[in-house]
């Protein structure tokens, strides 16, 4: 898998680095990362901040907008992202599931979260202002 970080030299910067991705699907399931390519953390700041992660399966990339948010927000959007593909699951408008499926999901990536969370770079990025 191909880890692609695109540079950013202004506040924000991105909440999780190169070096986290493959702390984080080395904790995931294989059916979750299946297919799986590349993986972009993209210099967009997006114009919805709900959209975290969108995991487009036809060419295997998974894009990752993590400027502007916490650790814990990036990784729960990239893993309800995954489990979402991996369960089959149907996403609404802006990413979002259906609620009767998001209670299930966030059931599925909570121990996943504590899991991964402290494995997470502490690195701190300096910036220009």
């Amino acid at each position: 898998m191909k880890v692609i970080e695109d540079k950013v030299t202004v506040h924000p910067p991105h909440a999780i680095c190169k070096a986290d991705v493959p702390v984080i699907f080395s904790a995931l399931p294989a059916e979750w990362t299946a297919g799986i390519q590349t993986v972009r953390l993209s210099s967009s700041l997006g114009e919805n901040p709900t959209v975290i992660a969108f995991f487009h399966p036809p060419d295997g990339s998974l894009l990752v907008k993590s400027r502007g948010f916490t650790k814990e927000r990036v990784l729960r959007g990239v893993l309800t992202e995954l489990a979402g593909h991996a369960l089959g699951l149907t996403f609404r408008t802006y990413r979002r599931l259906q609620k009767r499926d998001e209670s299930r999901v966030q059931q599925v990536i909570a121990p996943l979260v504590e899991e991964i969370l402290p494995q997470l770079s502490q690195k701190k990025v300096w910036l220009d202002k």
